[in-house]
């Protein structure tokens, strides 16, 4: 209720229209045929008016779970309160059968196929069939010019800065530049996982962009260097939907001697490497999710060569990135951005775009730390500053942060905090506390910085996190610009769910913290709930 849900809620209080049922299931029972949650939550605590549609086949899926037949399973997802079946035709075949048997009604029938028919009545299907079936208005709008343009625009702005030392970046528009690594001209993983119907040879890979936008003062000298990886039998496997992972009629060796040599002439290196698109996402999970070990060995080599090393990550997903963080320059991570890829890392490469993404992901060091997320609940003997104590909550091995933590991004500029003020700092009813402060653009370059509200209840009678994110604003400023910042807090924010499942808030002091990350707080302050 604390931490699930509350994304769901606010998708529901913004007007969603359907909801899908996952495939898990909640307290031994799939959410498919959940009663708590498709109609006790969902319905009467939420007030859904919409319809509810199984994810792909979810329904027969339950007889793997243990709970029937298909006539069974199908019977216990309509009195759950599912509305319809996605590609299982569990009601097609069962539902007819299960009503002469009196598994279900016909009030469970007809309020599916209500819903359902509400739901085309509102889309206006019933005025006409085909209206969102336009094959000429598709032809002009997919992959036009201003949708391109908002993909490239979007994509710089999804880039998250995660190291620059001896400020690498933005790379000049003059001199040599290596451009290495098995992502650099690609085109077929651009678009990411679950994009089957796009064409992703329309792609405009980083080769491609880099040279758009460095103009002609800037030798851009390419090389393969590796493939994502050497394993065949892993290639295999990823790419289920076309190839994904291309293996080099060439060798190893051969590719990481003619990626050694090109970095050998240039001023500084930039390195595309990570996962392919296959490699994250739905049944697409790793043991390992480092980078592998075809690309590992050459970051090694080019971090070796001494020369000033960019490493572009693409990923669906944080990876373990230790040992790259050490050996980069600077390090970008760009996920999958789709068919503008190349021009928006470009943009922010060059810096036509100051990167001013954050991460809404702890990044672990290594895999045993995951679970690894900033909100998390002290135990009982919290690892206090200063040297690891034994008998506390610590590893022997790495500290306990992350290696990059939640809302962490670096910009080409500096921000500055200061003046936090109170208009008071105690709520009582439903009074609010209006929080200011000044942030300053200290840098030479304009642009964006996400400024971050968390909260922490000292004392409850349930436990509860260390911090969590109550508010955010992204603010934009020249260099030397100030700019005064507002924060609201409500008797809403200081809310939670007790062990009663009862939406409280409990008087007592609460710490107010405004920073650039979870783990980069510059201003606090307390509040008192009254």
């Amino acid at each position: 209720m604390n931490i699930n849900l509350p994304p769901y809620k606010a998708a529901i209080d913004a007007g969603a229209g359907s909801v899908m049922t996952s495939f898990n299931e909640i307290d031994g029972i799939p959410a498919t045929a959940n009663k708590w949650l498709l109609t006790d939550l969902l319905r009467k605590q939420w007030g859904f008016k919409g319809f509810v549609v199984t994810d792909y086949t979810a329904i027969n899926e339950m007889m793997a779970h243990g709970l029937g037949n298909l006539q069974t399973v199908s019977a216990l997802a309509l009195k759950a309160g599912v509305d319809m079946d996605m590609v299982g035709e569990g009601f097609v075949t069962t539902l007819q059968q299960s009503l002469k048997e009196r598994k279900v009604t016909l009030n469970d029938i007809n309020d599916a196929c209500r819903r359902v028919l509400e739901a085309k009545y509102k889309l206006g299907l019933f005025e006409d069939p085909y209206r969102y079936c336009n094959t000429a208005s598709a032809a002009k709008e997919v992959l036009s010019a201003d949708k391109r343009q908002a993909a490239r625009e979007l994509g710089a702005r999804s880039c998250v800065l995660l190291k620059n030392d001896r400020q690498t970046l933005p790379l000049k528009k003059s001199g040599i530049i290596a451009l290495i690594g098995p992502l650099a001209n690609n085109k077929s993983n651009m678009l990411g996982t679950w994009a089957v119907s796009g064409d992703a040879q329309l792609s405009v890979p980083v080769l491609d962009g880099m040279k758009q936008v460095a103009g002609s003062s800037v030798n851009i000298l390419y090389a393969k260097g590796a493939n994502i990886s050497d394993d065949t039998s892993f290639a295999k496997k990823v790419n289920v939907f076309g190839e994904r992972i291309d293996i080099d009629t060439r060798t190893p060796e051969q590719l990481l001697t003619e990626a050694i040599t090109t970095a050998a002439k240039a001023d500084v290196v930039v390195a595309v490497v990570g996962e392919a698109s296959e490699m994250s996402g739905e049944a697409a999970s790793r043991s390992d999710i480092g980078i592998p070990e075809s690309q590992r060995k050459l970051l090694t080599a080019l971090a070796q060569t001494g020369k000033p090393l960019v490493v572009v990550v693409m990923s669906g997903r944080p990876l373990t990135l230790t040992t790259e963080n050490e050996q980069a320059t600077s390090l970008l991570e760009v996920w999958f951005q789709g068919h503008e890829a190349g021009n928006a890392i470009a943009d922010v490469l060059f810096g036509n775009y100051n990167p001013s993404g954050k991460l809404t992901m702890s990044f672990p060091r290594n895999v045993g730390q995951i679970p690894i997320y900033y909100n998390y609940k002290n135990t009982g003997r919290p690892q206090p500053e200063g040297p690891t104590q034994k008998f506390h909550s610590n590893y022997l091995d790495v500290p306990n942060d992350p290696l990059f933590p939640f809302g962490y991004g670096l910009s080409y500029t500096t921000f500055k905090y200061e003046g936090l003020t109170l208009s008071t700092n105690k709520i009582n009813g439903s009074q609010t506390i209006d929080v200011a402060f000044k942030l300053t653009n200290t840098g030479a370059y304009a642009g964006e910085e996400i400024v971050q509200l968390y909260l922490r209840d000292r004392e409850a009678s349930v436990t509860r996190p260390v911090k969590e994110l109550k508010d955010f604003q992204k603010i934009k400023l020249q260099p030397g610009e100030s700019k005064t910042i507002h924060f609201t807090i409500n008797r809403e924010k200081l809310s939670f769910f007790n062990s009663r499942l009862q939406w409280i808030a409990e008087p007592g002091t609460f710490d107010l913290m405004i920073g650039a990350s979870s783990a980069d707080i510059r201003l606090k302050n307390t509040v008192e709930l009254l």
